[in-house]
């Protein structure tokens, strides 16, 4: 404090020395305009003692110019030191938290050397952590999760940076380790390969439906290339016990194990396995993500206790790093690639789709994700009874809810569904035209017919480039691409939804026509083109997002002047009663909806829009619902033949939970149409 207040005295009569006719209130408020900003280095420099970042460092509104007007400039004076008292006391955390800022032990960190990591380099190079008060050492180790967790429990290192699945089995089985906070959100790809150009057993393999009952090298057994094989077989409706695993060790020798046909294909990270698949070493058939978060943070319980201000100071800067790290958006690819030996263009590809968050919050569906794949292989017990509470450090991370806690896609029924129709319609592979996959992927209500009133209503045509928010399985975008042959991009949020949509799109030789982009549109618009779209659509999408004017102002901004946005979606017909939003809030993963169609119309009002057309159109959802309940039960043998017991069931659930809201007369559904006005 002693500190602020000479420098502010310094700064002022300075000024008195060199302003030669000012009187003393005038020459005091000339030198609080710059002696402010000096402040905020002095600030910056003694944050030991005096806790106020430089953002704060402004002129009060209890000093501001008319203070000066009114008092002489004694009192404007002791006004200034009142103003630094109450700075001090209102802004210094309690002690118990200064540890944030003064100088923690050095914490060590683990990880593989690979791009995901750059972050922490980033920290290290800008100055962040030294900012944050906190040393941190990154430890590299490319033997990969196994080996870090190793050494994390043997003191080597701090924290390590590993694999989800591989943290959570090791916790599961009752280690000290707990999870800290998500490090990358977005999930990891694996590529699955098979035998190259030059093996004998080149084009045994032709597509992932040829792997129903495969063999697959493994790097080692409940590895990550071992638990996405048992992933795949439940995704696509399989067997899991009817593969079979060879260990291979390392990432050659599962590239030999395909190419001496020792195996039928392995998986590994994609953007890792690229540069292979371009000399033609190895033949990608397909690839698959996690269903989770892929990488996380994690550290022993006691280590925790024994450097927690440290552990704190390091993984705020982490955060910083990683928001920097996707601001810089202009660069970062190509420093990526240099520093990682990445093809420049691949360092894009893995830019423009990856999400380091390095935060706190973990989904707590993701990590009962992980539970269920980690018994599928044997990993756990099948009655192993594991509370997703119990796998983190509450001091540091906080469990929280997301679209894949709906059960619906937490379980993979839809996915697992489609899978299973289309196999037993002989689709599971192989070239098809997008009409063949109609009966499987229009999951909204009036499947094509409802596409088709869009089509007529906004106008939609062979020039139009249209904006398919919440694209799920593709199927409205292909049908748009393959009956109106308009460009569509398709953006969907689940990471799984995405690239069984992308799979089937190239299937259908429409991928000249359709692109599929994974992520949240509102962050995914920020890297669009500005007033480059026709139309912007979706059904049942913007139920998902609490902050609809938000998206409103995004799809704004993606669309031409005259470009028209339409929404099939849900609103509050009246308000519903507890059980209602609990059932809204756990199958459906809708937190919030408008409380009237005119709230709906205010909002995309608010957003710019000029509105078209808004319909109720309550009565008719009510009698959709209830007929697919109808036709489920009607057609219950079929169907438990076809999906199996587990995926019938799961999906009836849903659709009774959906018919009795709409029954119960307070959710009502709206089709509405606005438009970008042309001019004013």
């Amino acid at each position: 404090k002693s500190r602020v207040v000479a420098s502010l005295f310094s700064c002022i009569f300075h000024q008195i020395h060199i302003f030669s006719s000012p009187s003393l209130d005038q020459c005091i408020r000339s030198a609080l305009a710059v002696s402010w900003s000096v402040l905020g280095d002095t600030i910056s420099s003694c944050r030991s003692s005096l806790v106020v970042s430089t953002t704060t460092c402004r002129l009060p509104q209890r000093v501001s110019d008319s203070t000066t007007k009114k008092h002489s400039p004694e009192l404007f004076i002791m006004s200034v030191l009142g103003s630094i008292d109450v700075m001090y006391r209102d802004e210094t955390p309690p002690p118990a938290k200064k540890s944030r800022v003064v100088a923690s032990p050095k914490i060590r960190v683990m990880g593989v050397p690979e791009h995901f990591n750059f972050p922490f380099q980033l920290a290290e190079e800008r100055g962040i952590f030294e900012k944050h008060g906190v040393e941190v050492e990154f430890v590299f180790e490319p033997l990969g999760t196994g080996a870090m967790i190793t050494a994390v429990m043997d003191d080597t290192v701090d924290v390590i940076v590993a694999l989800t699945e591989g943290l959570v089995l090791q916790i599961a089985k009752g280690s000290q380790l707990r999870l800290l906070g998500t490090y990358v959100r977005s999930p990891l790809c694996w590529a699955i390969s098979a035998a190259g150009a030059e093996s004998k057993a080149h084009g045994k393999i032709k597509s992932i439906a040829d792997l129903e009952k495969g063999r697959f090298g493994v790097s080692r057994l409940t590895s990550g290339s071992h638990l996405m094989a048992t992933v795949l077989a439940t995704e696509r409706g399989w067997d899991p016990s009817k593969l079979t695993f060879e260990i291979k060790g390392n990432f050659k020798a599962l590239r030999d194990g395909v190419n001496d046909d020792s195996t039928d294909a392995f998986m590994w990270e994609t953007f890792t396995t690229k540069p292979f698949h371009d000399t033609q070493e190895v033949h990608r058939v397909g690839d698959i993500s996690t269903p989770w978060p892929c990488f996380m943070l994690a550290a022993k319980a006691s280590v925790v206790s024994e450097k927690l201000s440290g552990i704190q100071a390091m993984l705020a800067a982490l955060h910083e790093a990683a928001e920097l790290f996707h601001a810089e958006e202009a660069t970062m690819p190509k420093l990526v690639a240099e520093r990682y030996k990445l093809d420049e263009k691949d360092a894009q590809a893995w830019y423009a789709t990856v999400d380091i968050c390095a935060e706190r919050f973990i989904s707590e569906a993701a990590l009962q994700r992980v539970l269920t794949a980690l018994k599928g292989t044997g990993s756990l017990p099948t009655d192993a009874v594991i509370k997703p509470h119990d796998l983190i450090d509450a001091r540091l991370a906080e469990l929280r809810r997301d679209i894949k806690s709906v059960k619906l896609y937490r379980q993979s029924e839809l996915l697992t569904a489609l899978h299973k129709q289309l196999a037993a319609a002989g689709l599971a592979s192989g070239p098809a035209a997008y009409t063949d996959f109609l009966p499987f992927d229009q999951h909204h209500y009036h499947g094509t017919s409802a596409i088709d009133e869009v089509v007529q209503t906004a106008r939609i045509d062979d020039t139009s480039r249209v904006v398919n928010i919440g694209s799920g399985l593709g199927g409205p975008a292909r049908y748009l691409a393959g009956s109106i042959k308009c460009q569509v991009l398709a953006i969907e949020l689940q990471d799984d939804l995405h690239l069984t949509a992308r799979e089937l799109t190239s299937r259908c030789n429409l991928s000249n026509r359709v692109m599929h982009l994974s992520g949240d549109f509102r962050t995914l618009a920020l890297h669009l083109h500005p007033g480059a779209y026709d139309h912007v659509v979706s059904w049942l999408t913007v139920l998902h997002i609490s902050d609809r004017v938000s998206l409103f102002k995004k799809a704004y901004s993606l669309l031409r002047p005259g470009g028209v946005f339409f929404a099939a979606d849900f609103f509050a017909l009246q308000p519903l009663t507890n059980a209602e939003w609990k059932i809204l809030n756990d199958e459906v993963s809708c937190q919030s909806l408008a409380s009237s169609i005119d709230m709906y119309k205010s909002e995309l009002v608010e957003a710019g829009f000029k509105i078209c057309a808004a319909t109720d159109v309550t009565e008719d959802w009510k009698t959709v619902t209830q007929q697919r309940v109808e036709s489920w039960t009607t057609n219950k043998d079929r169907l438990l033949h076809t999906l199996g017991e587990d995926t019938f069931s799961g999906l009836l659930t849903f659709y009774t939970s959906i018919r009795d809201l709409y029954a119960g007369g307070n959710l009502g559904g709206i089709q509405i149409y606005a438009e970008k006005p042309l001019g004013w």
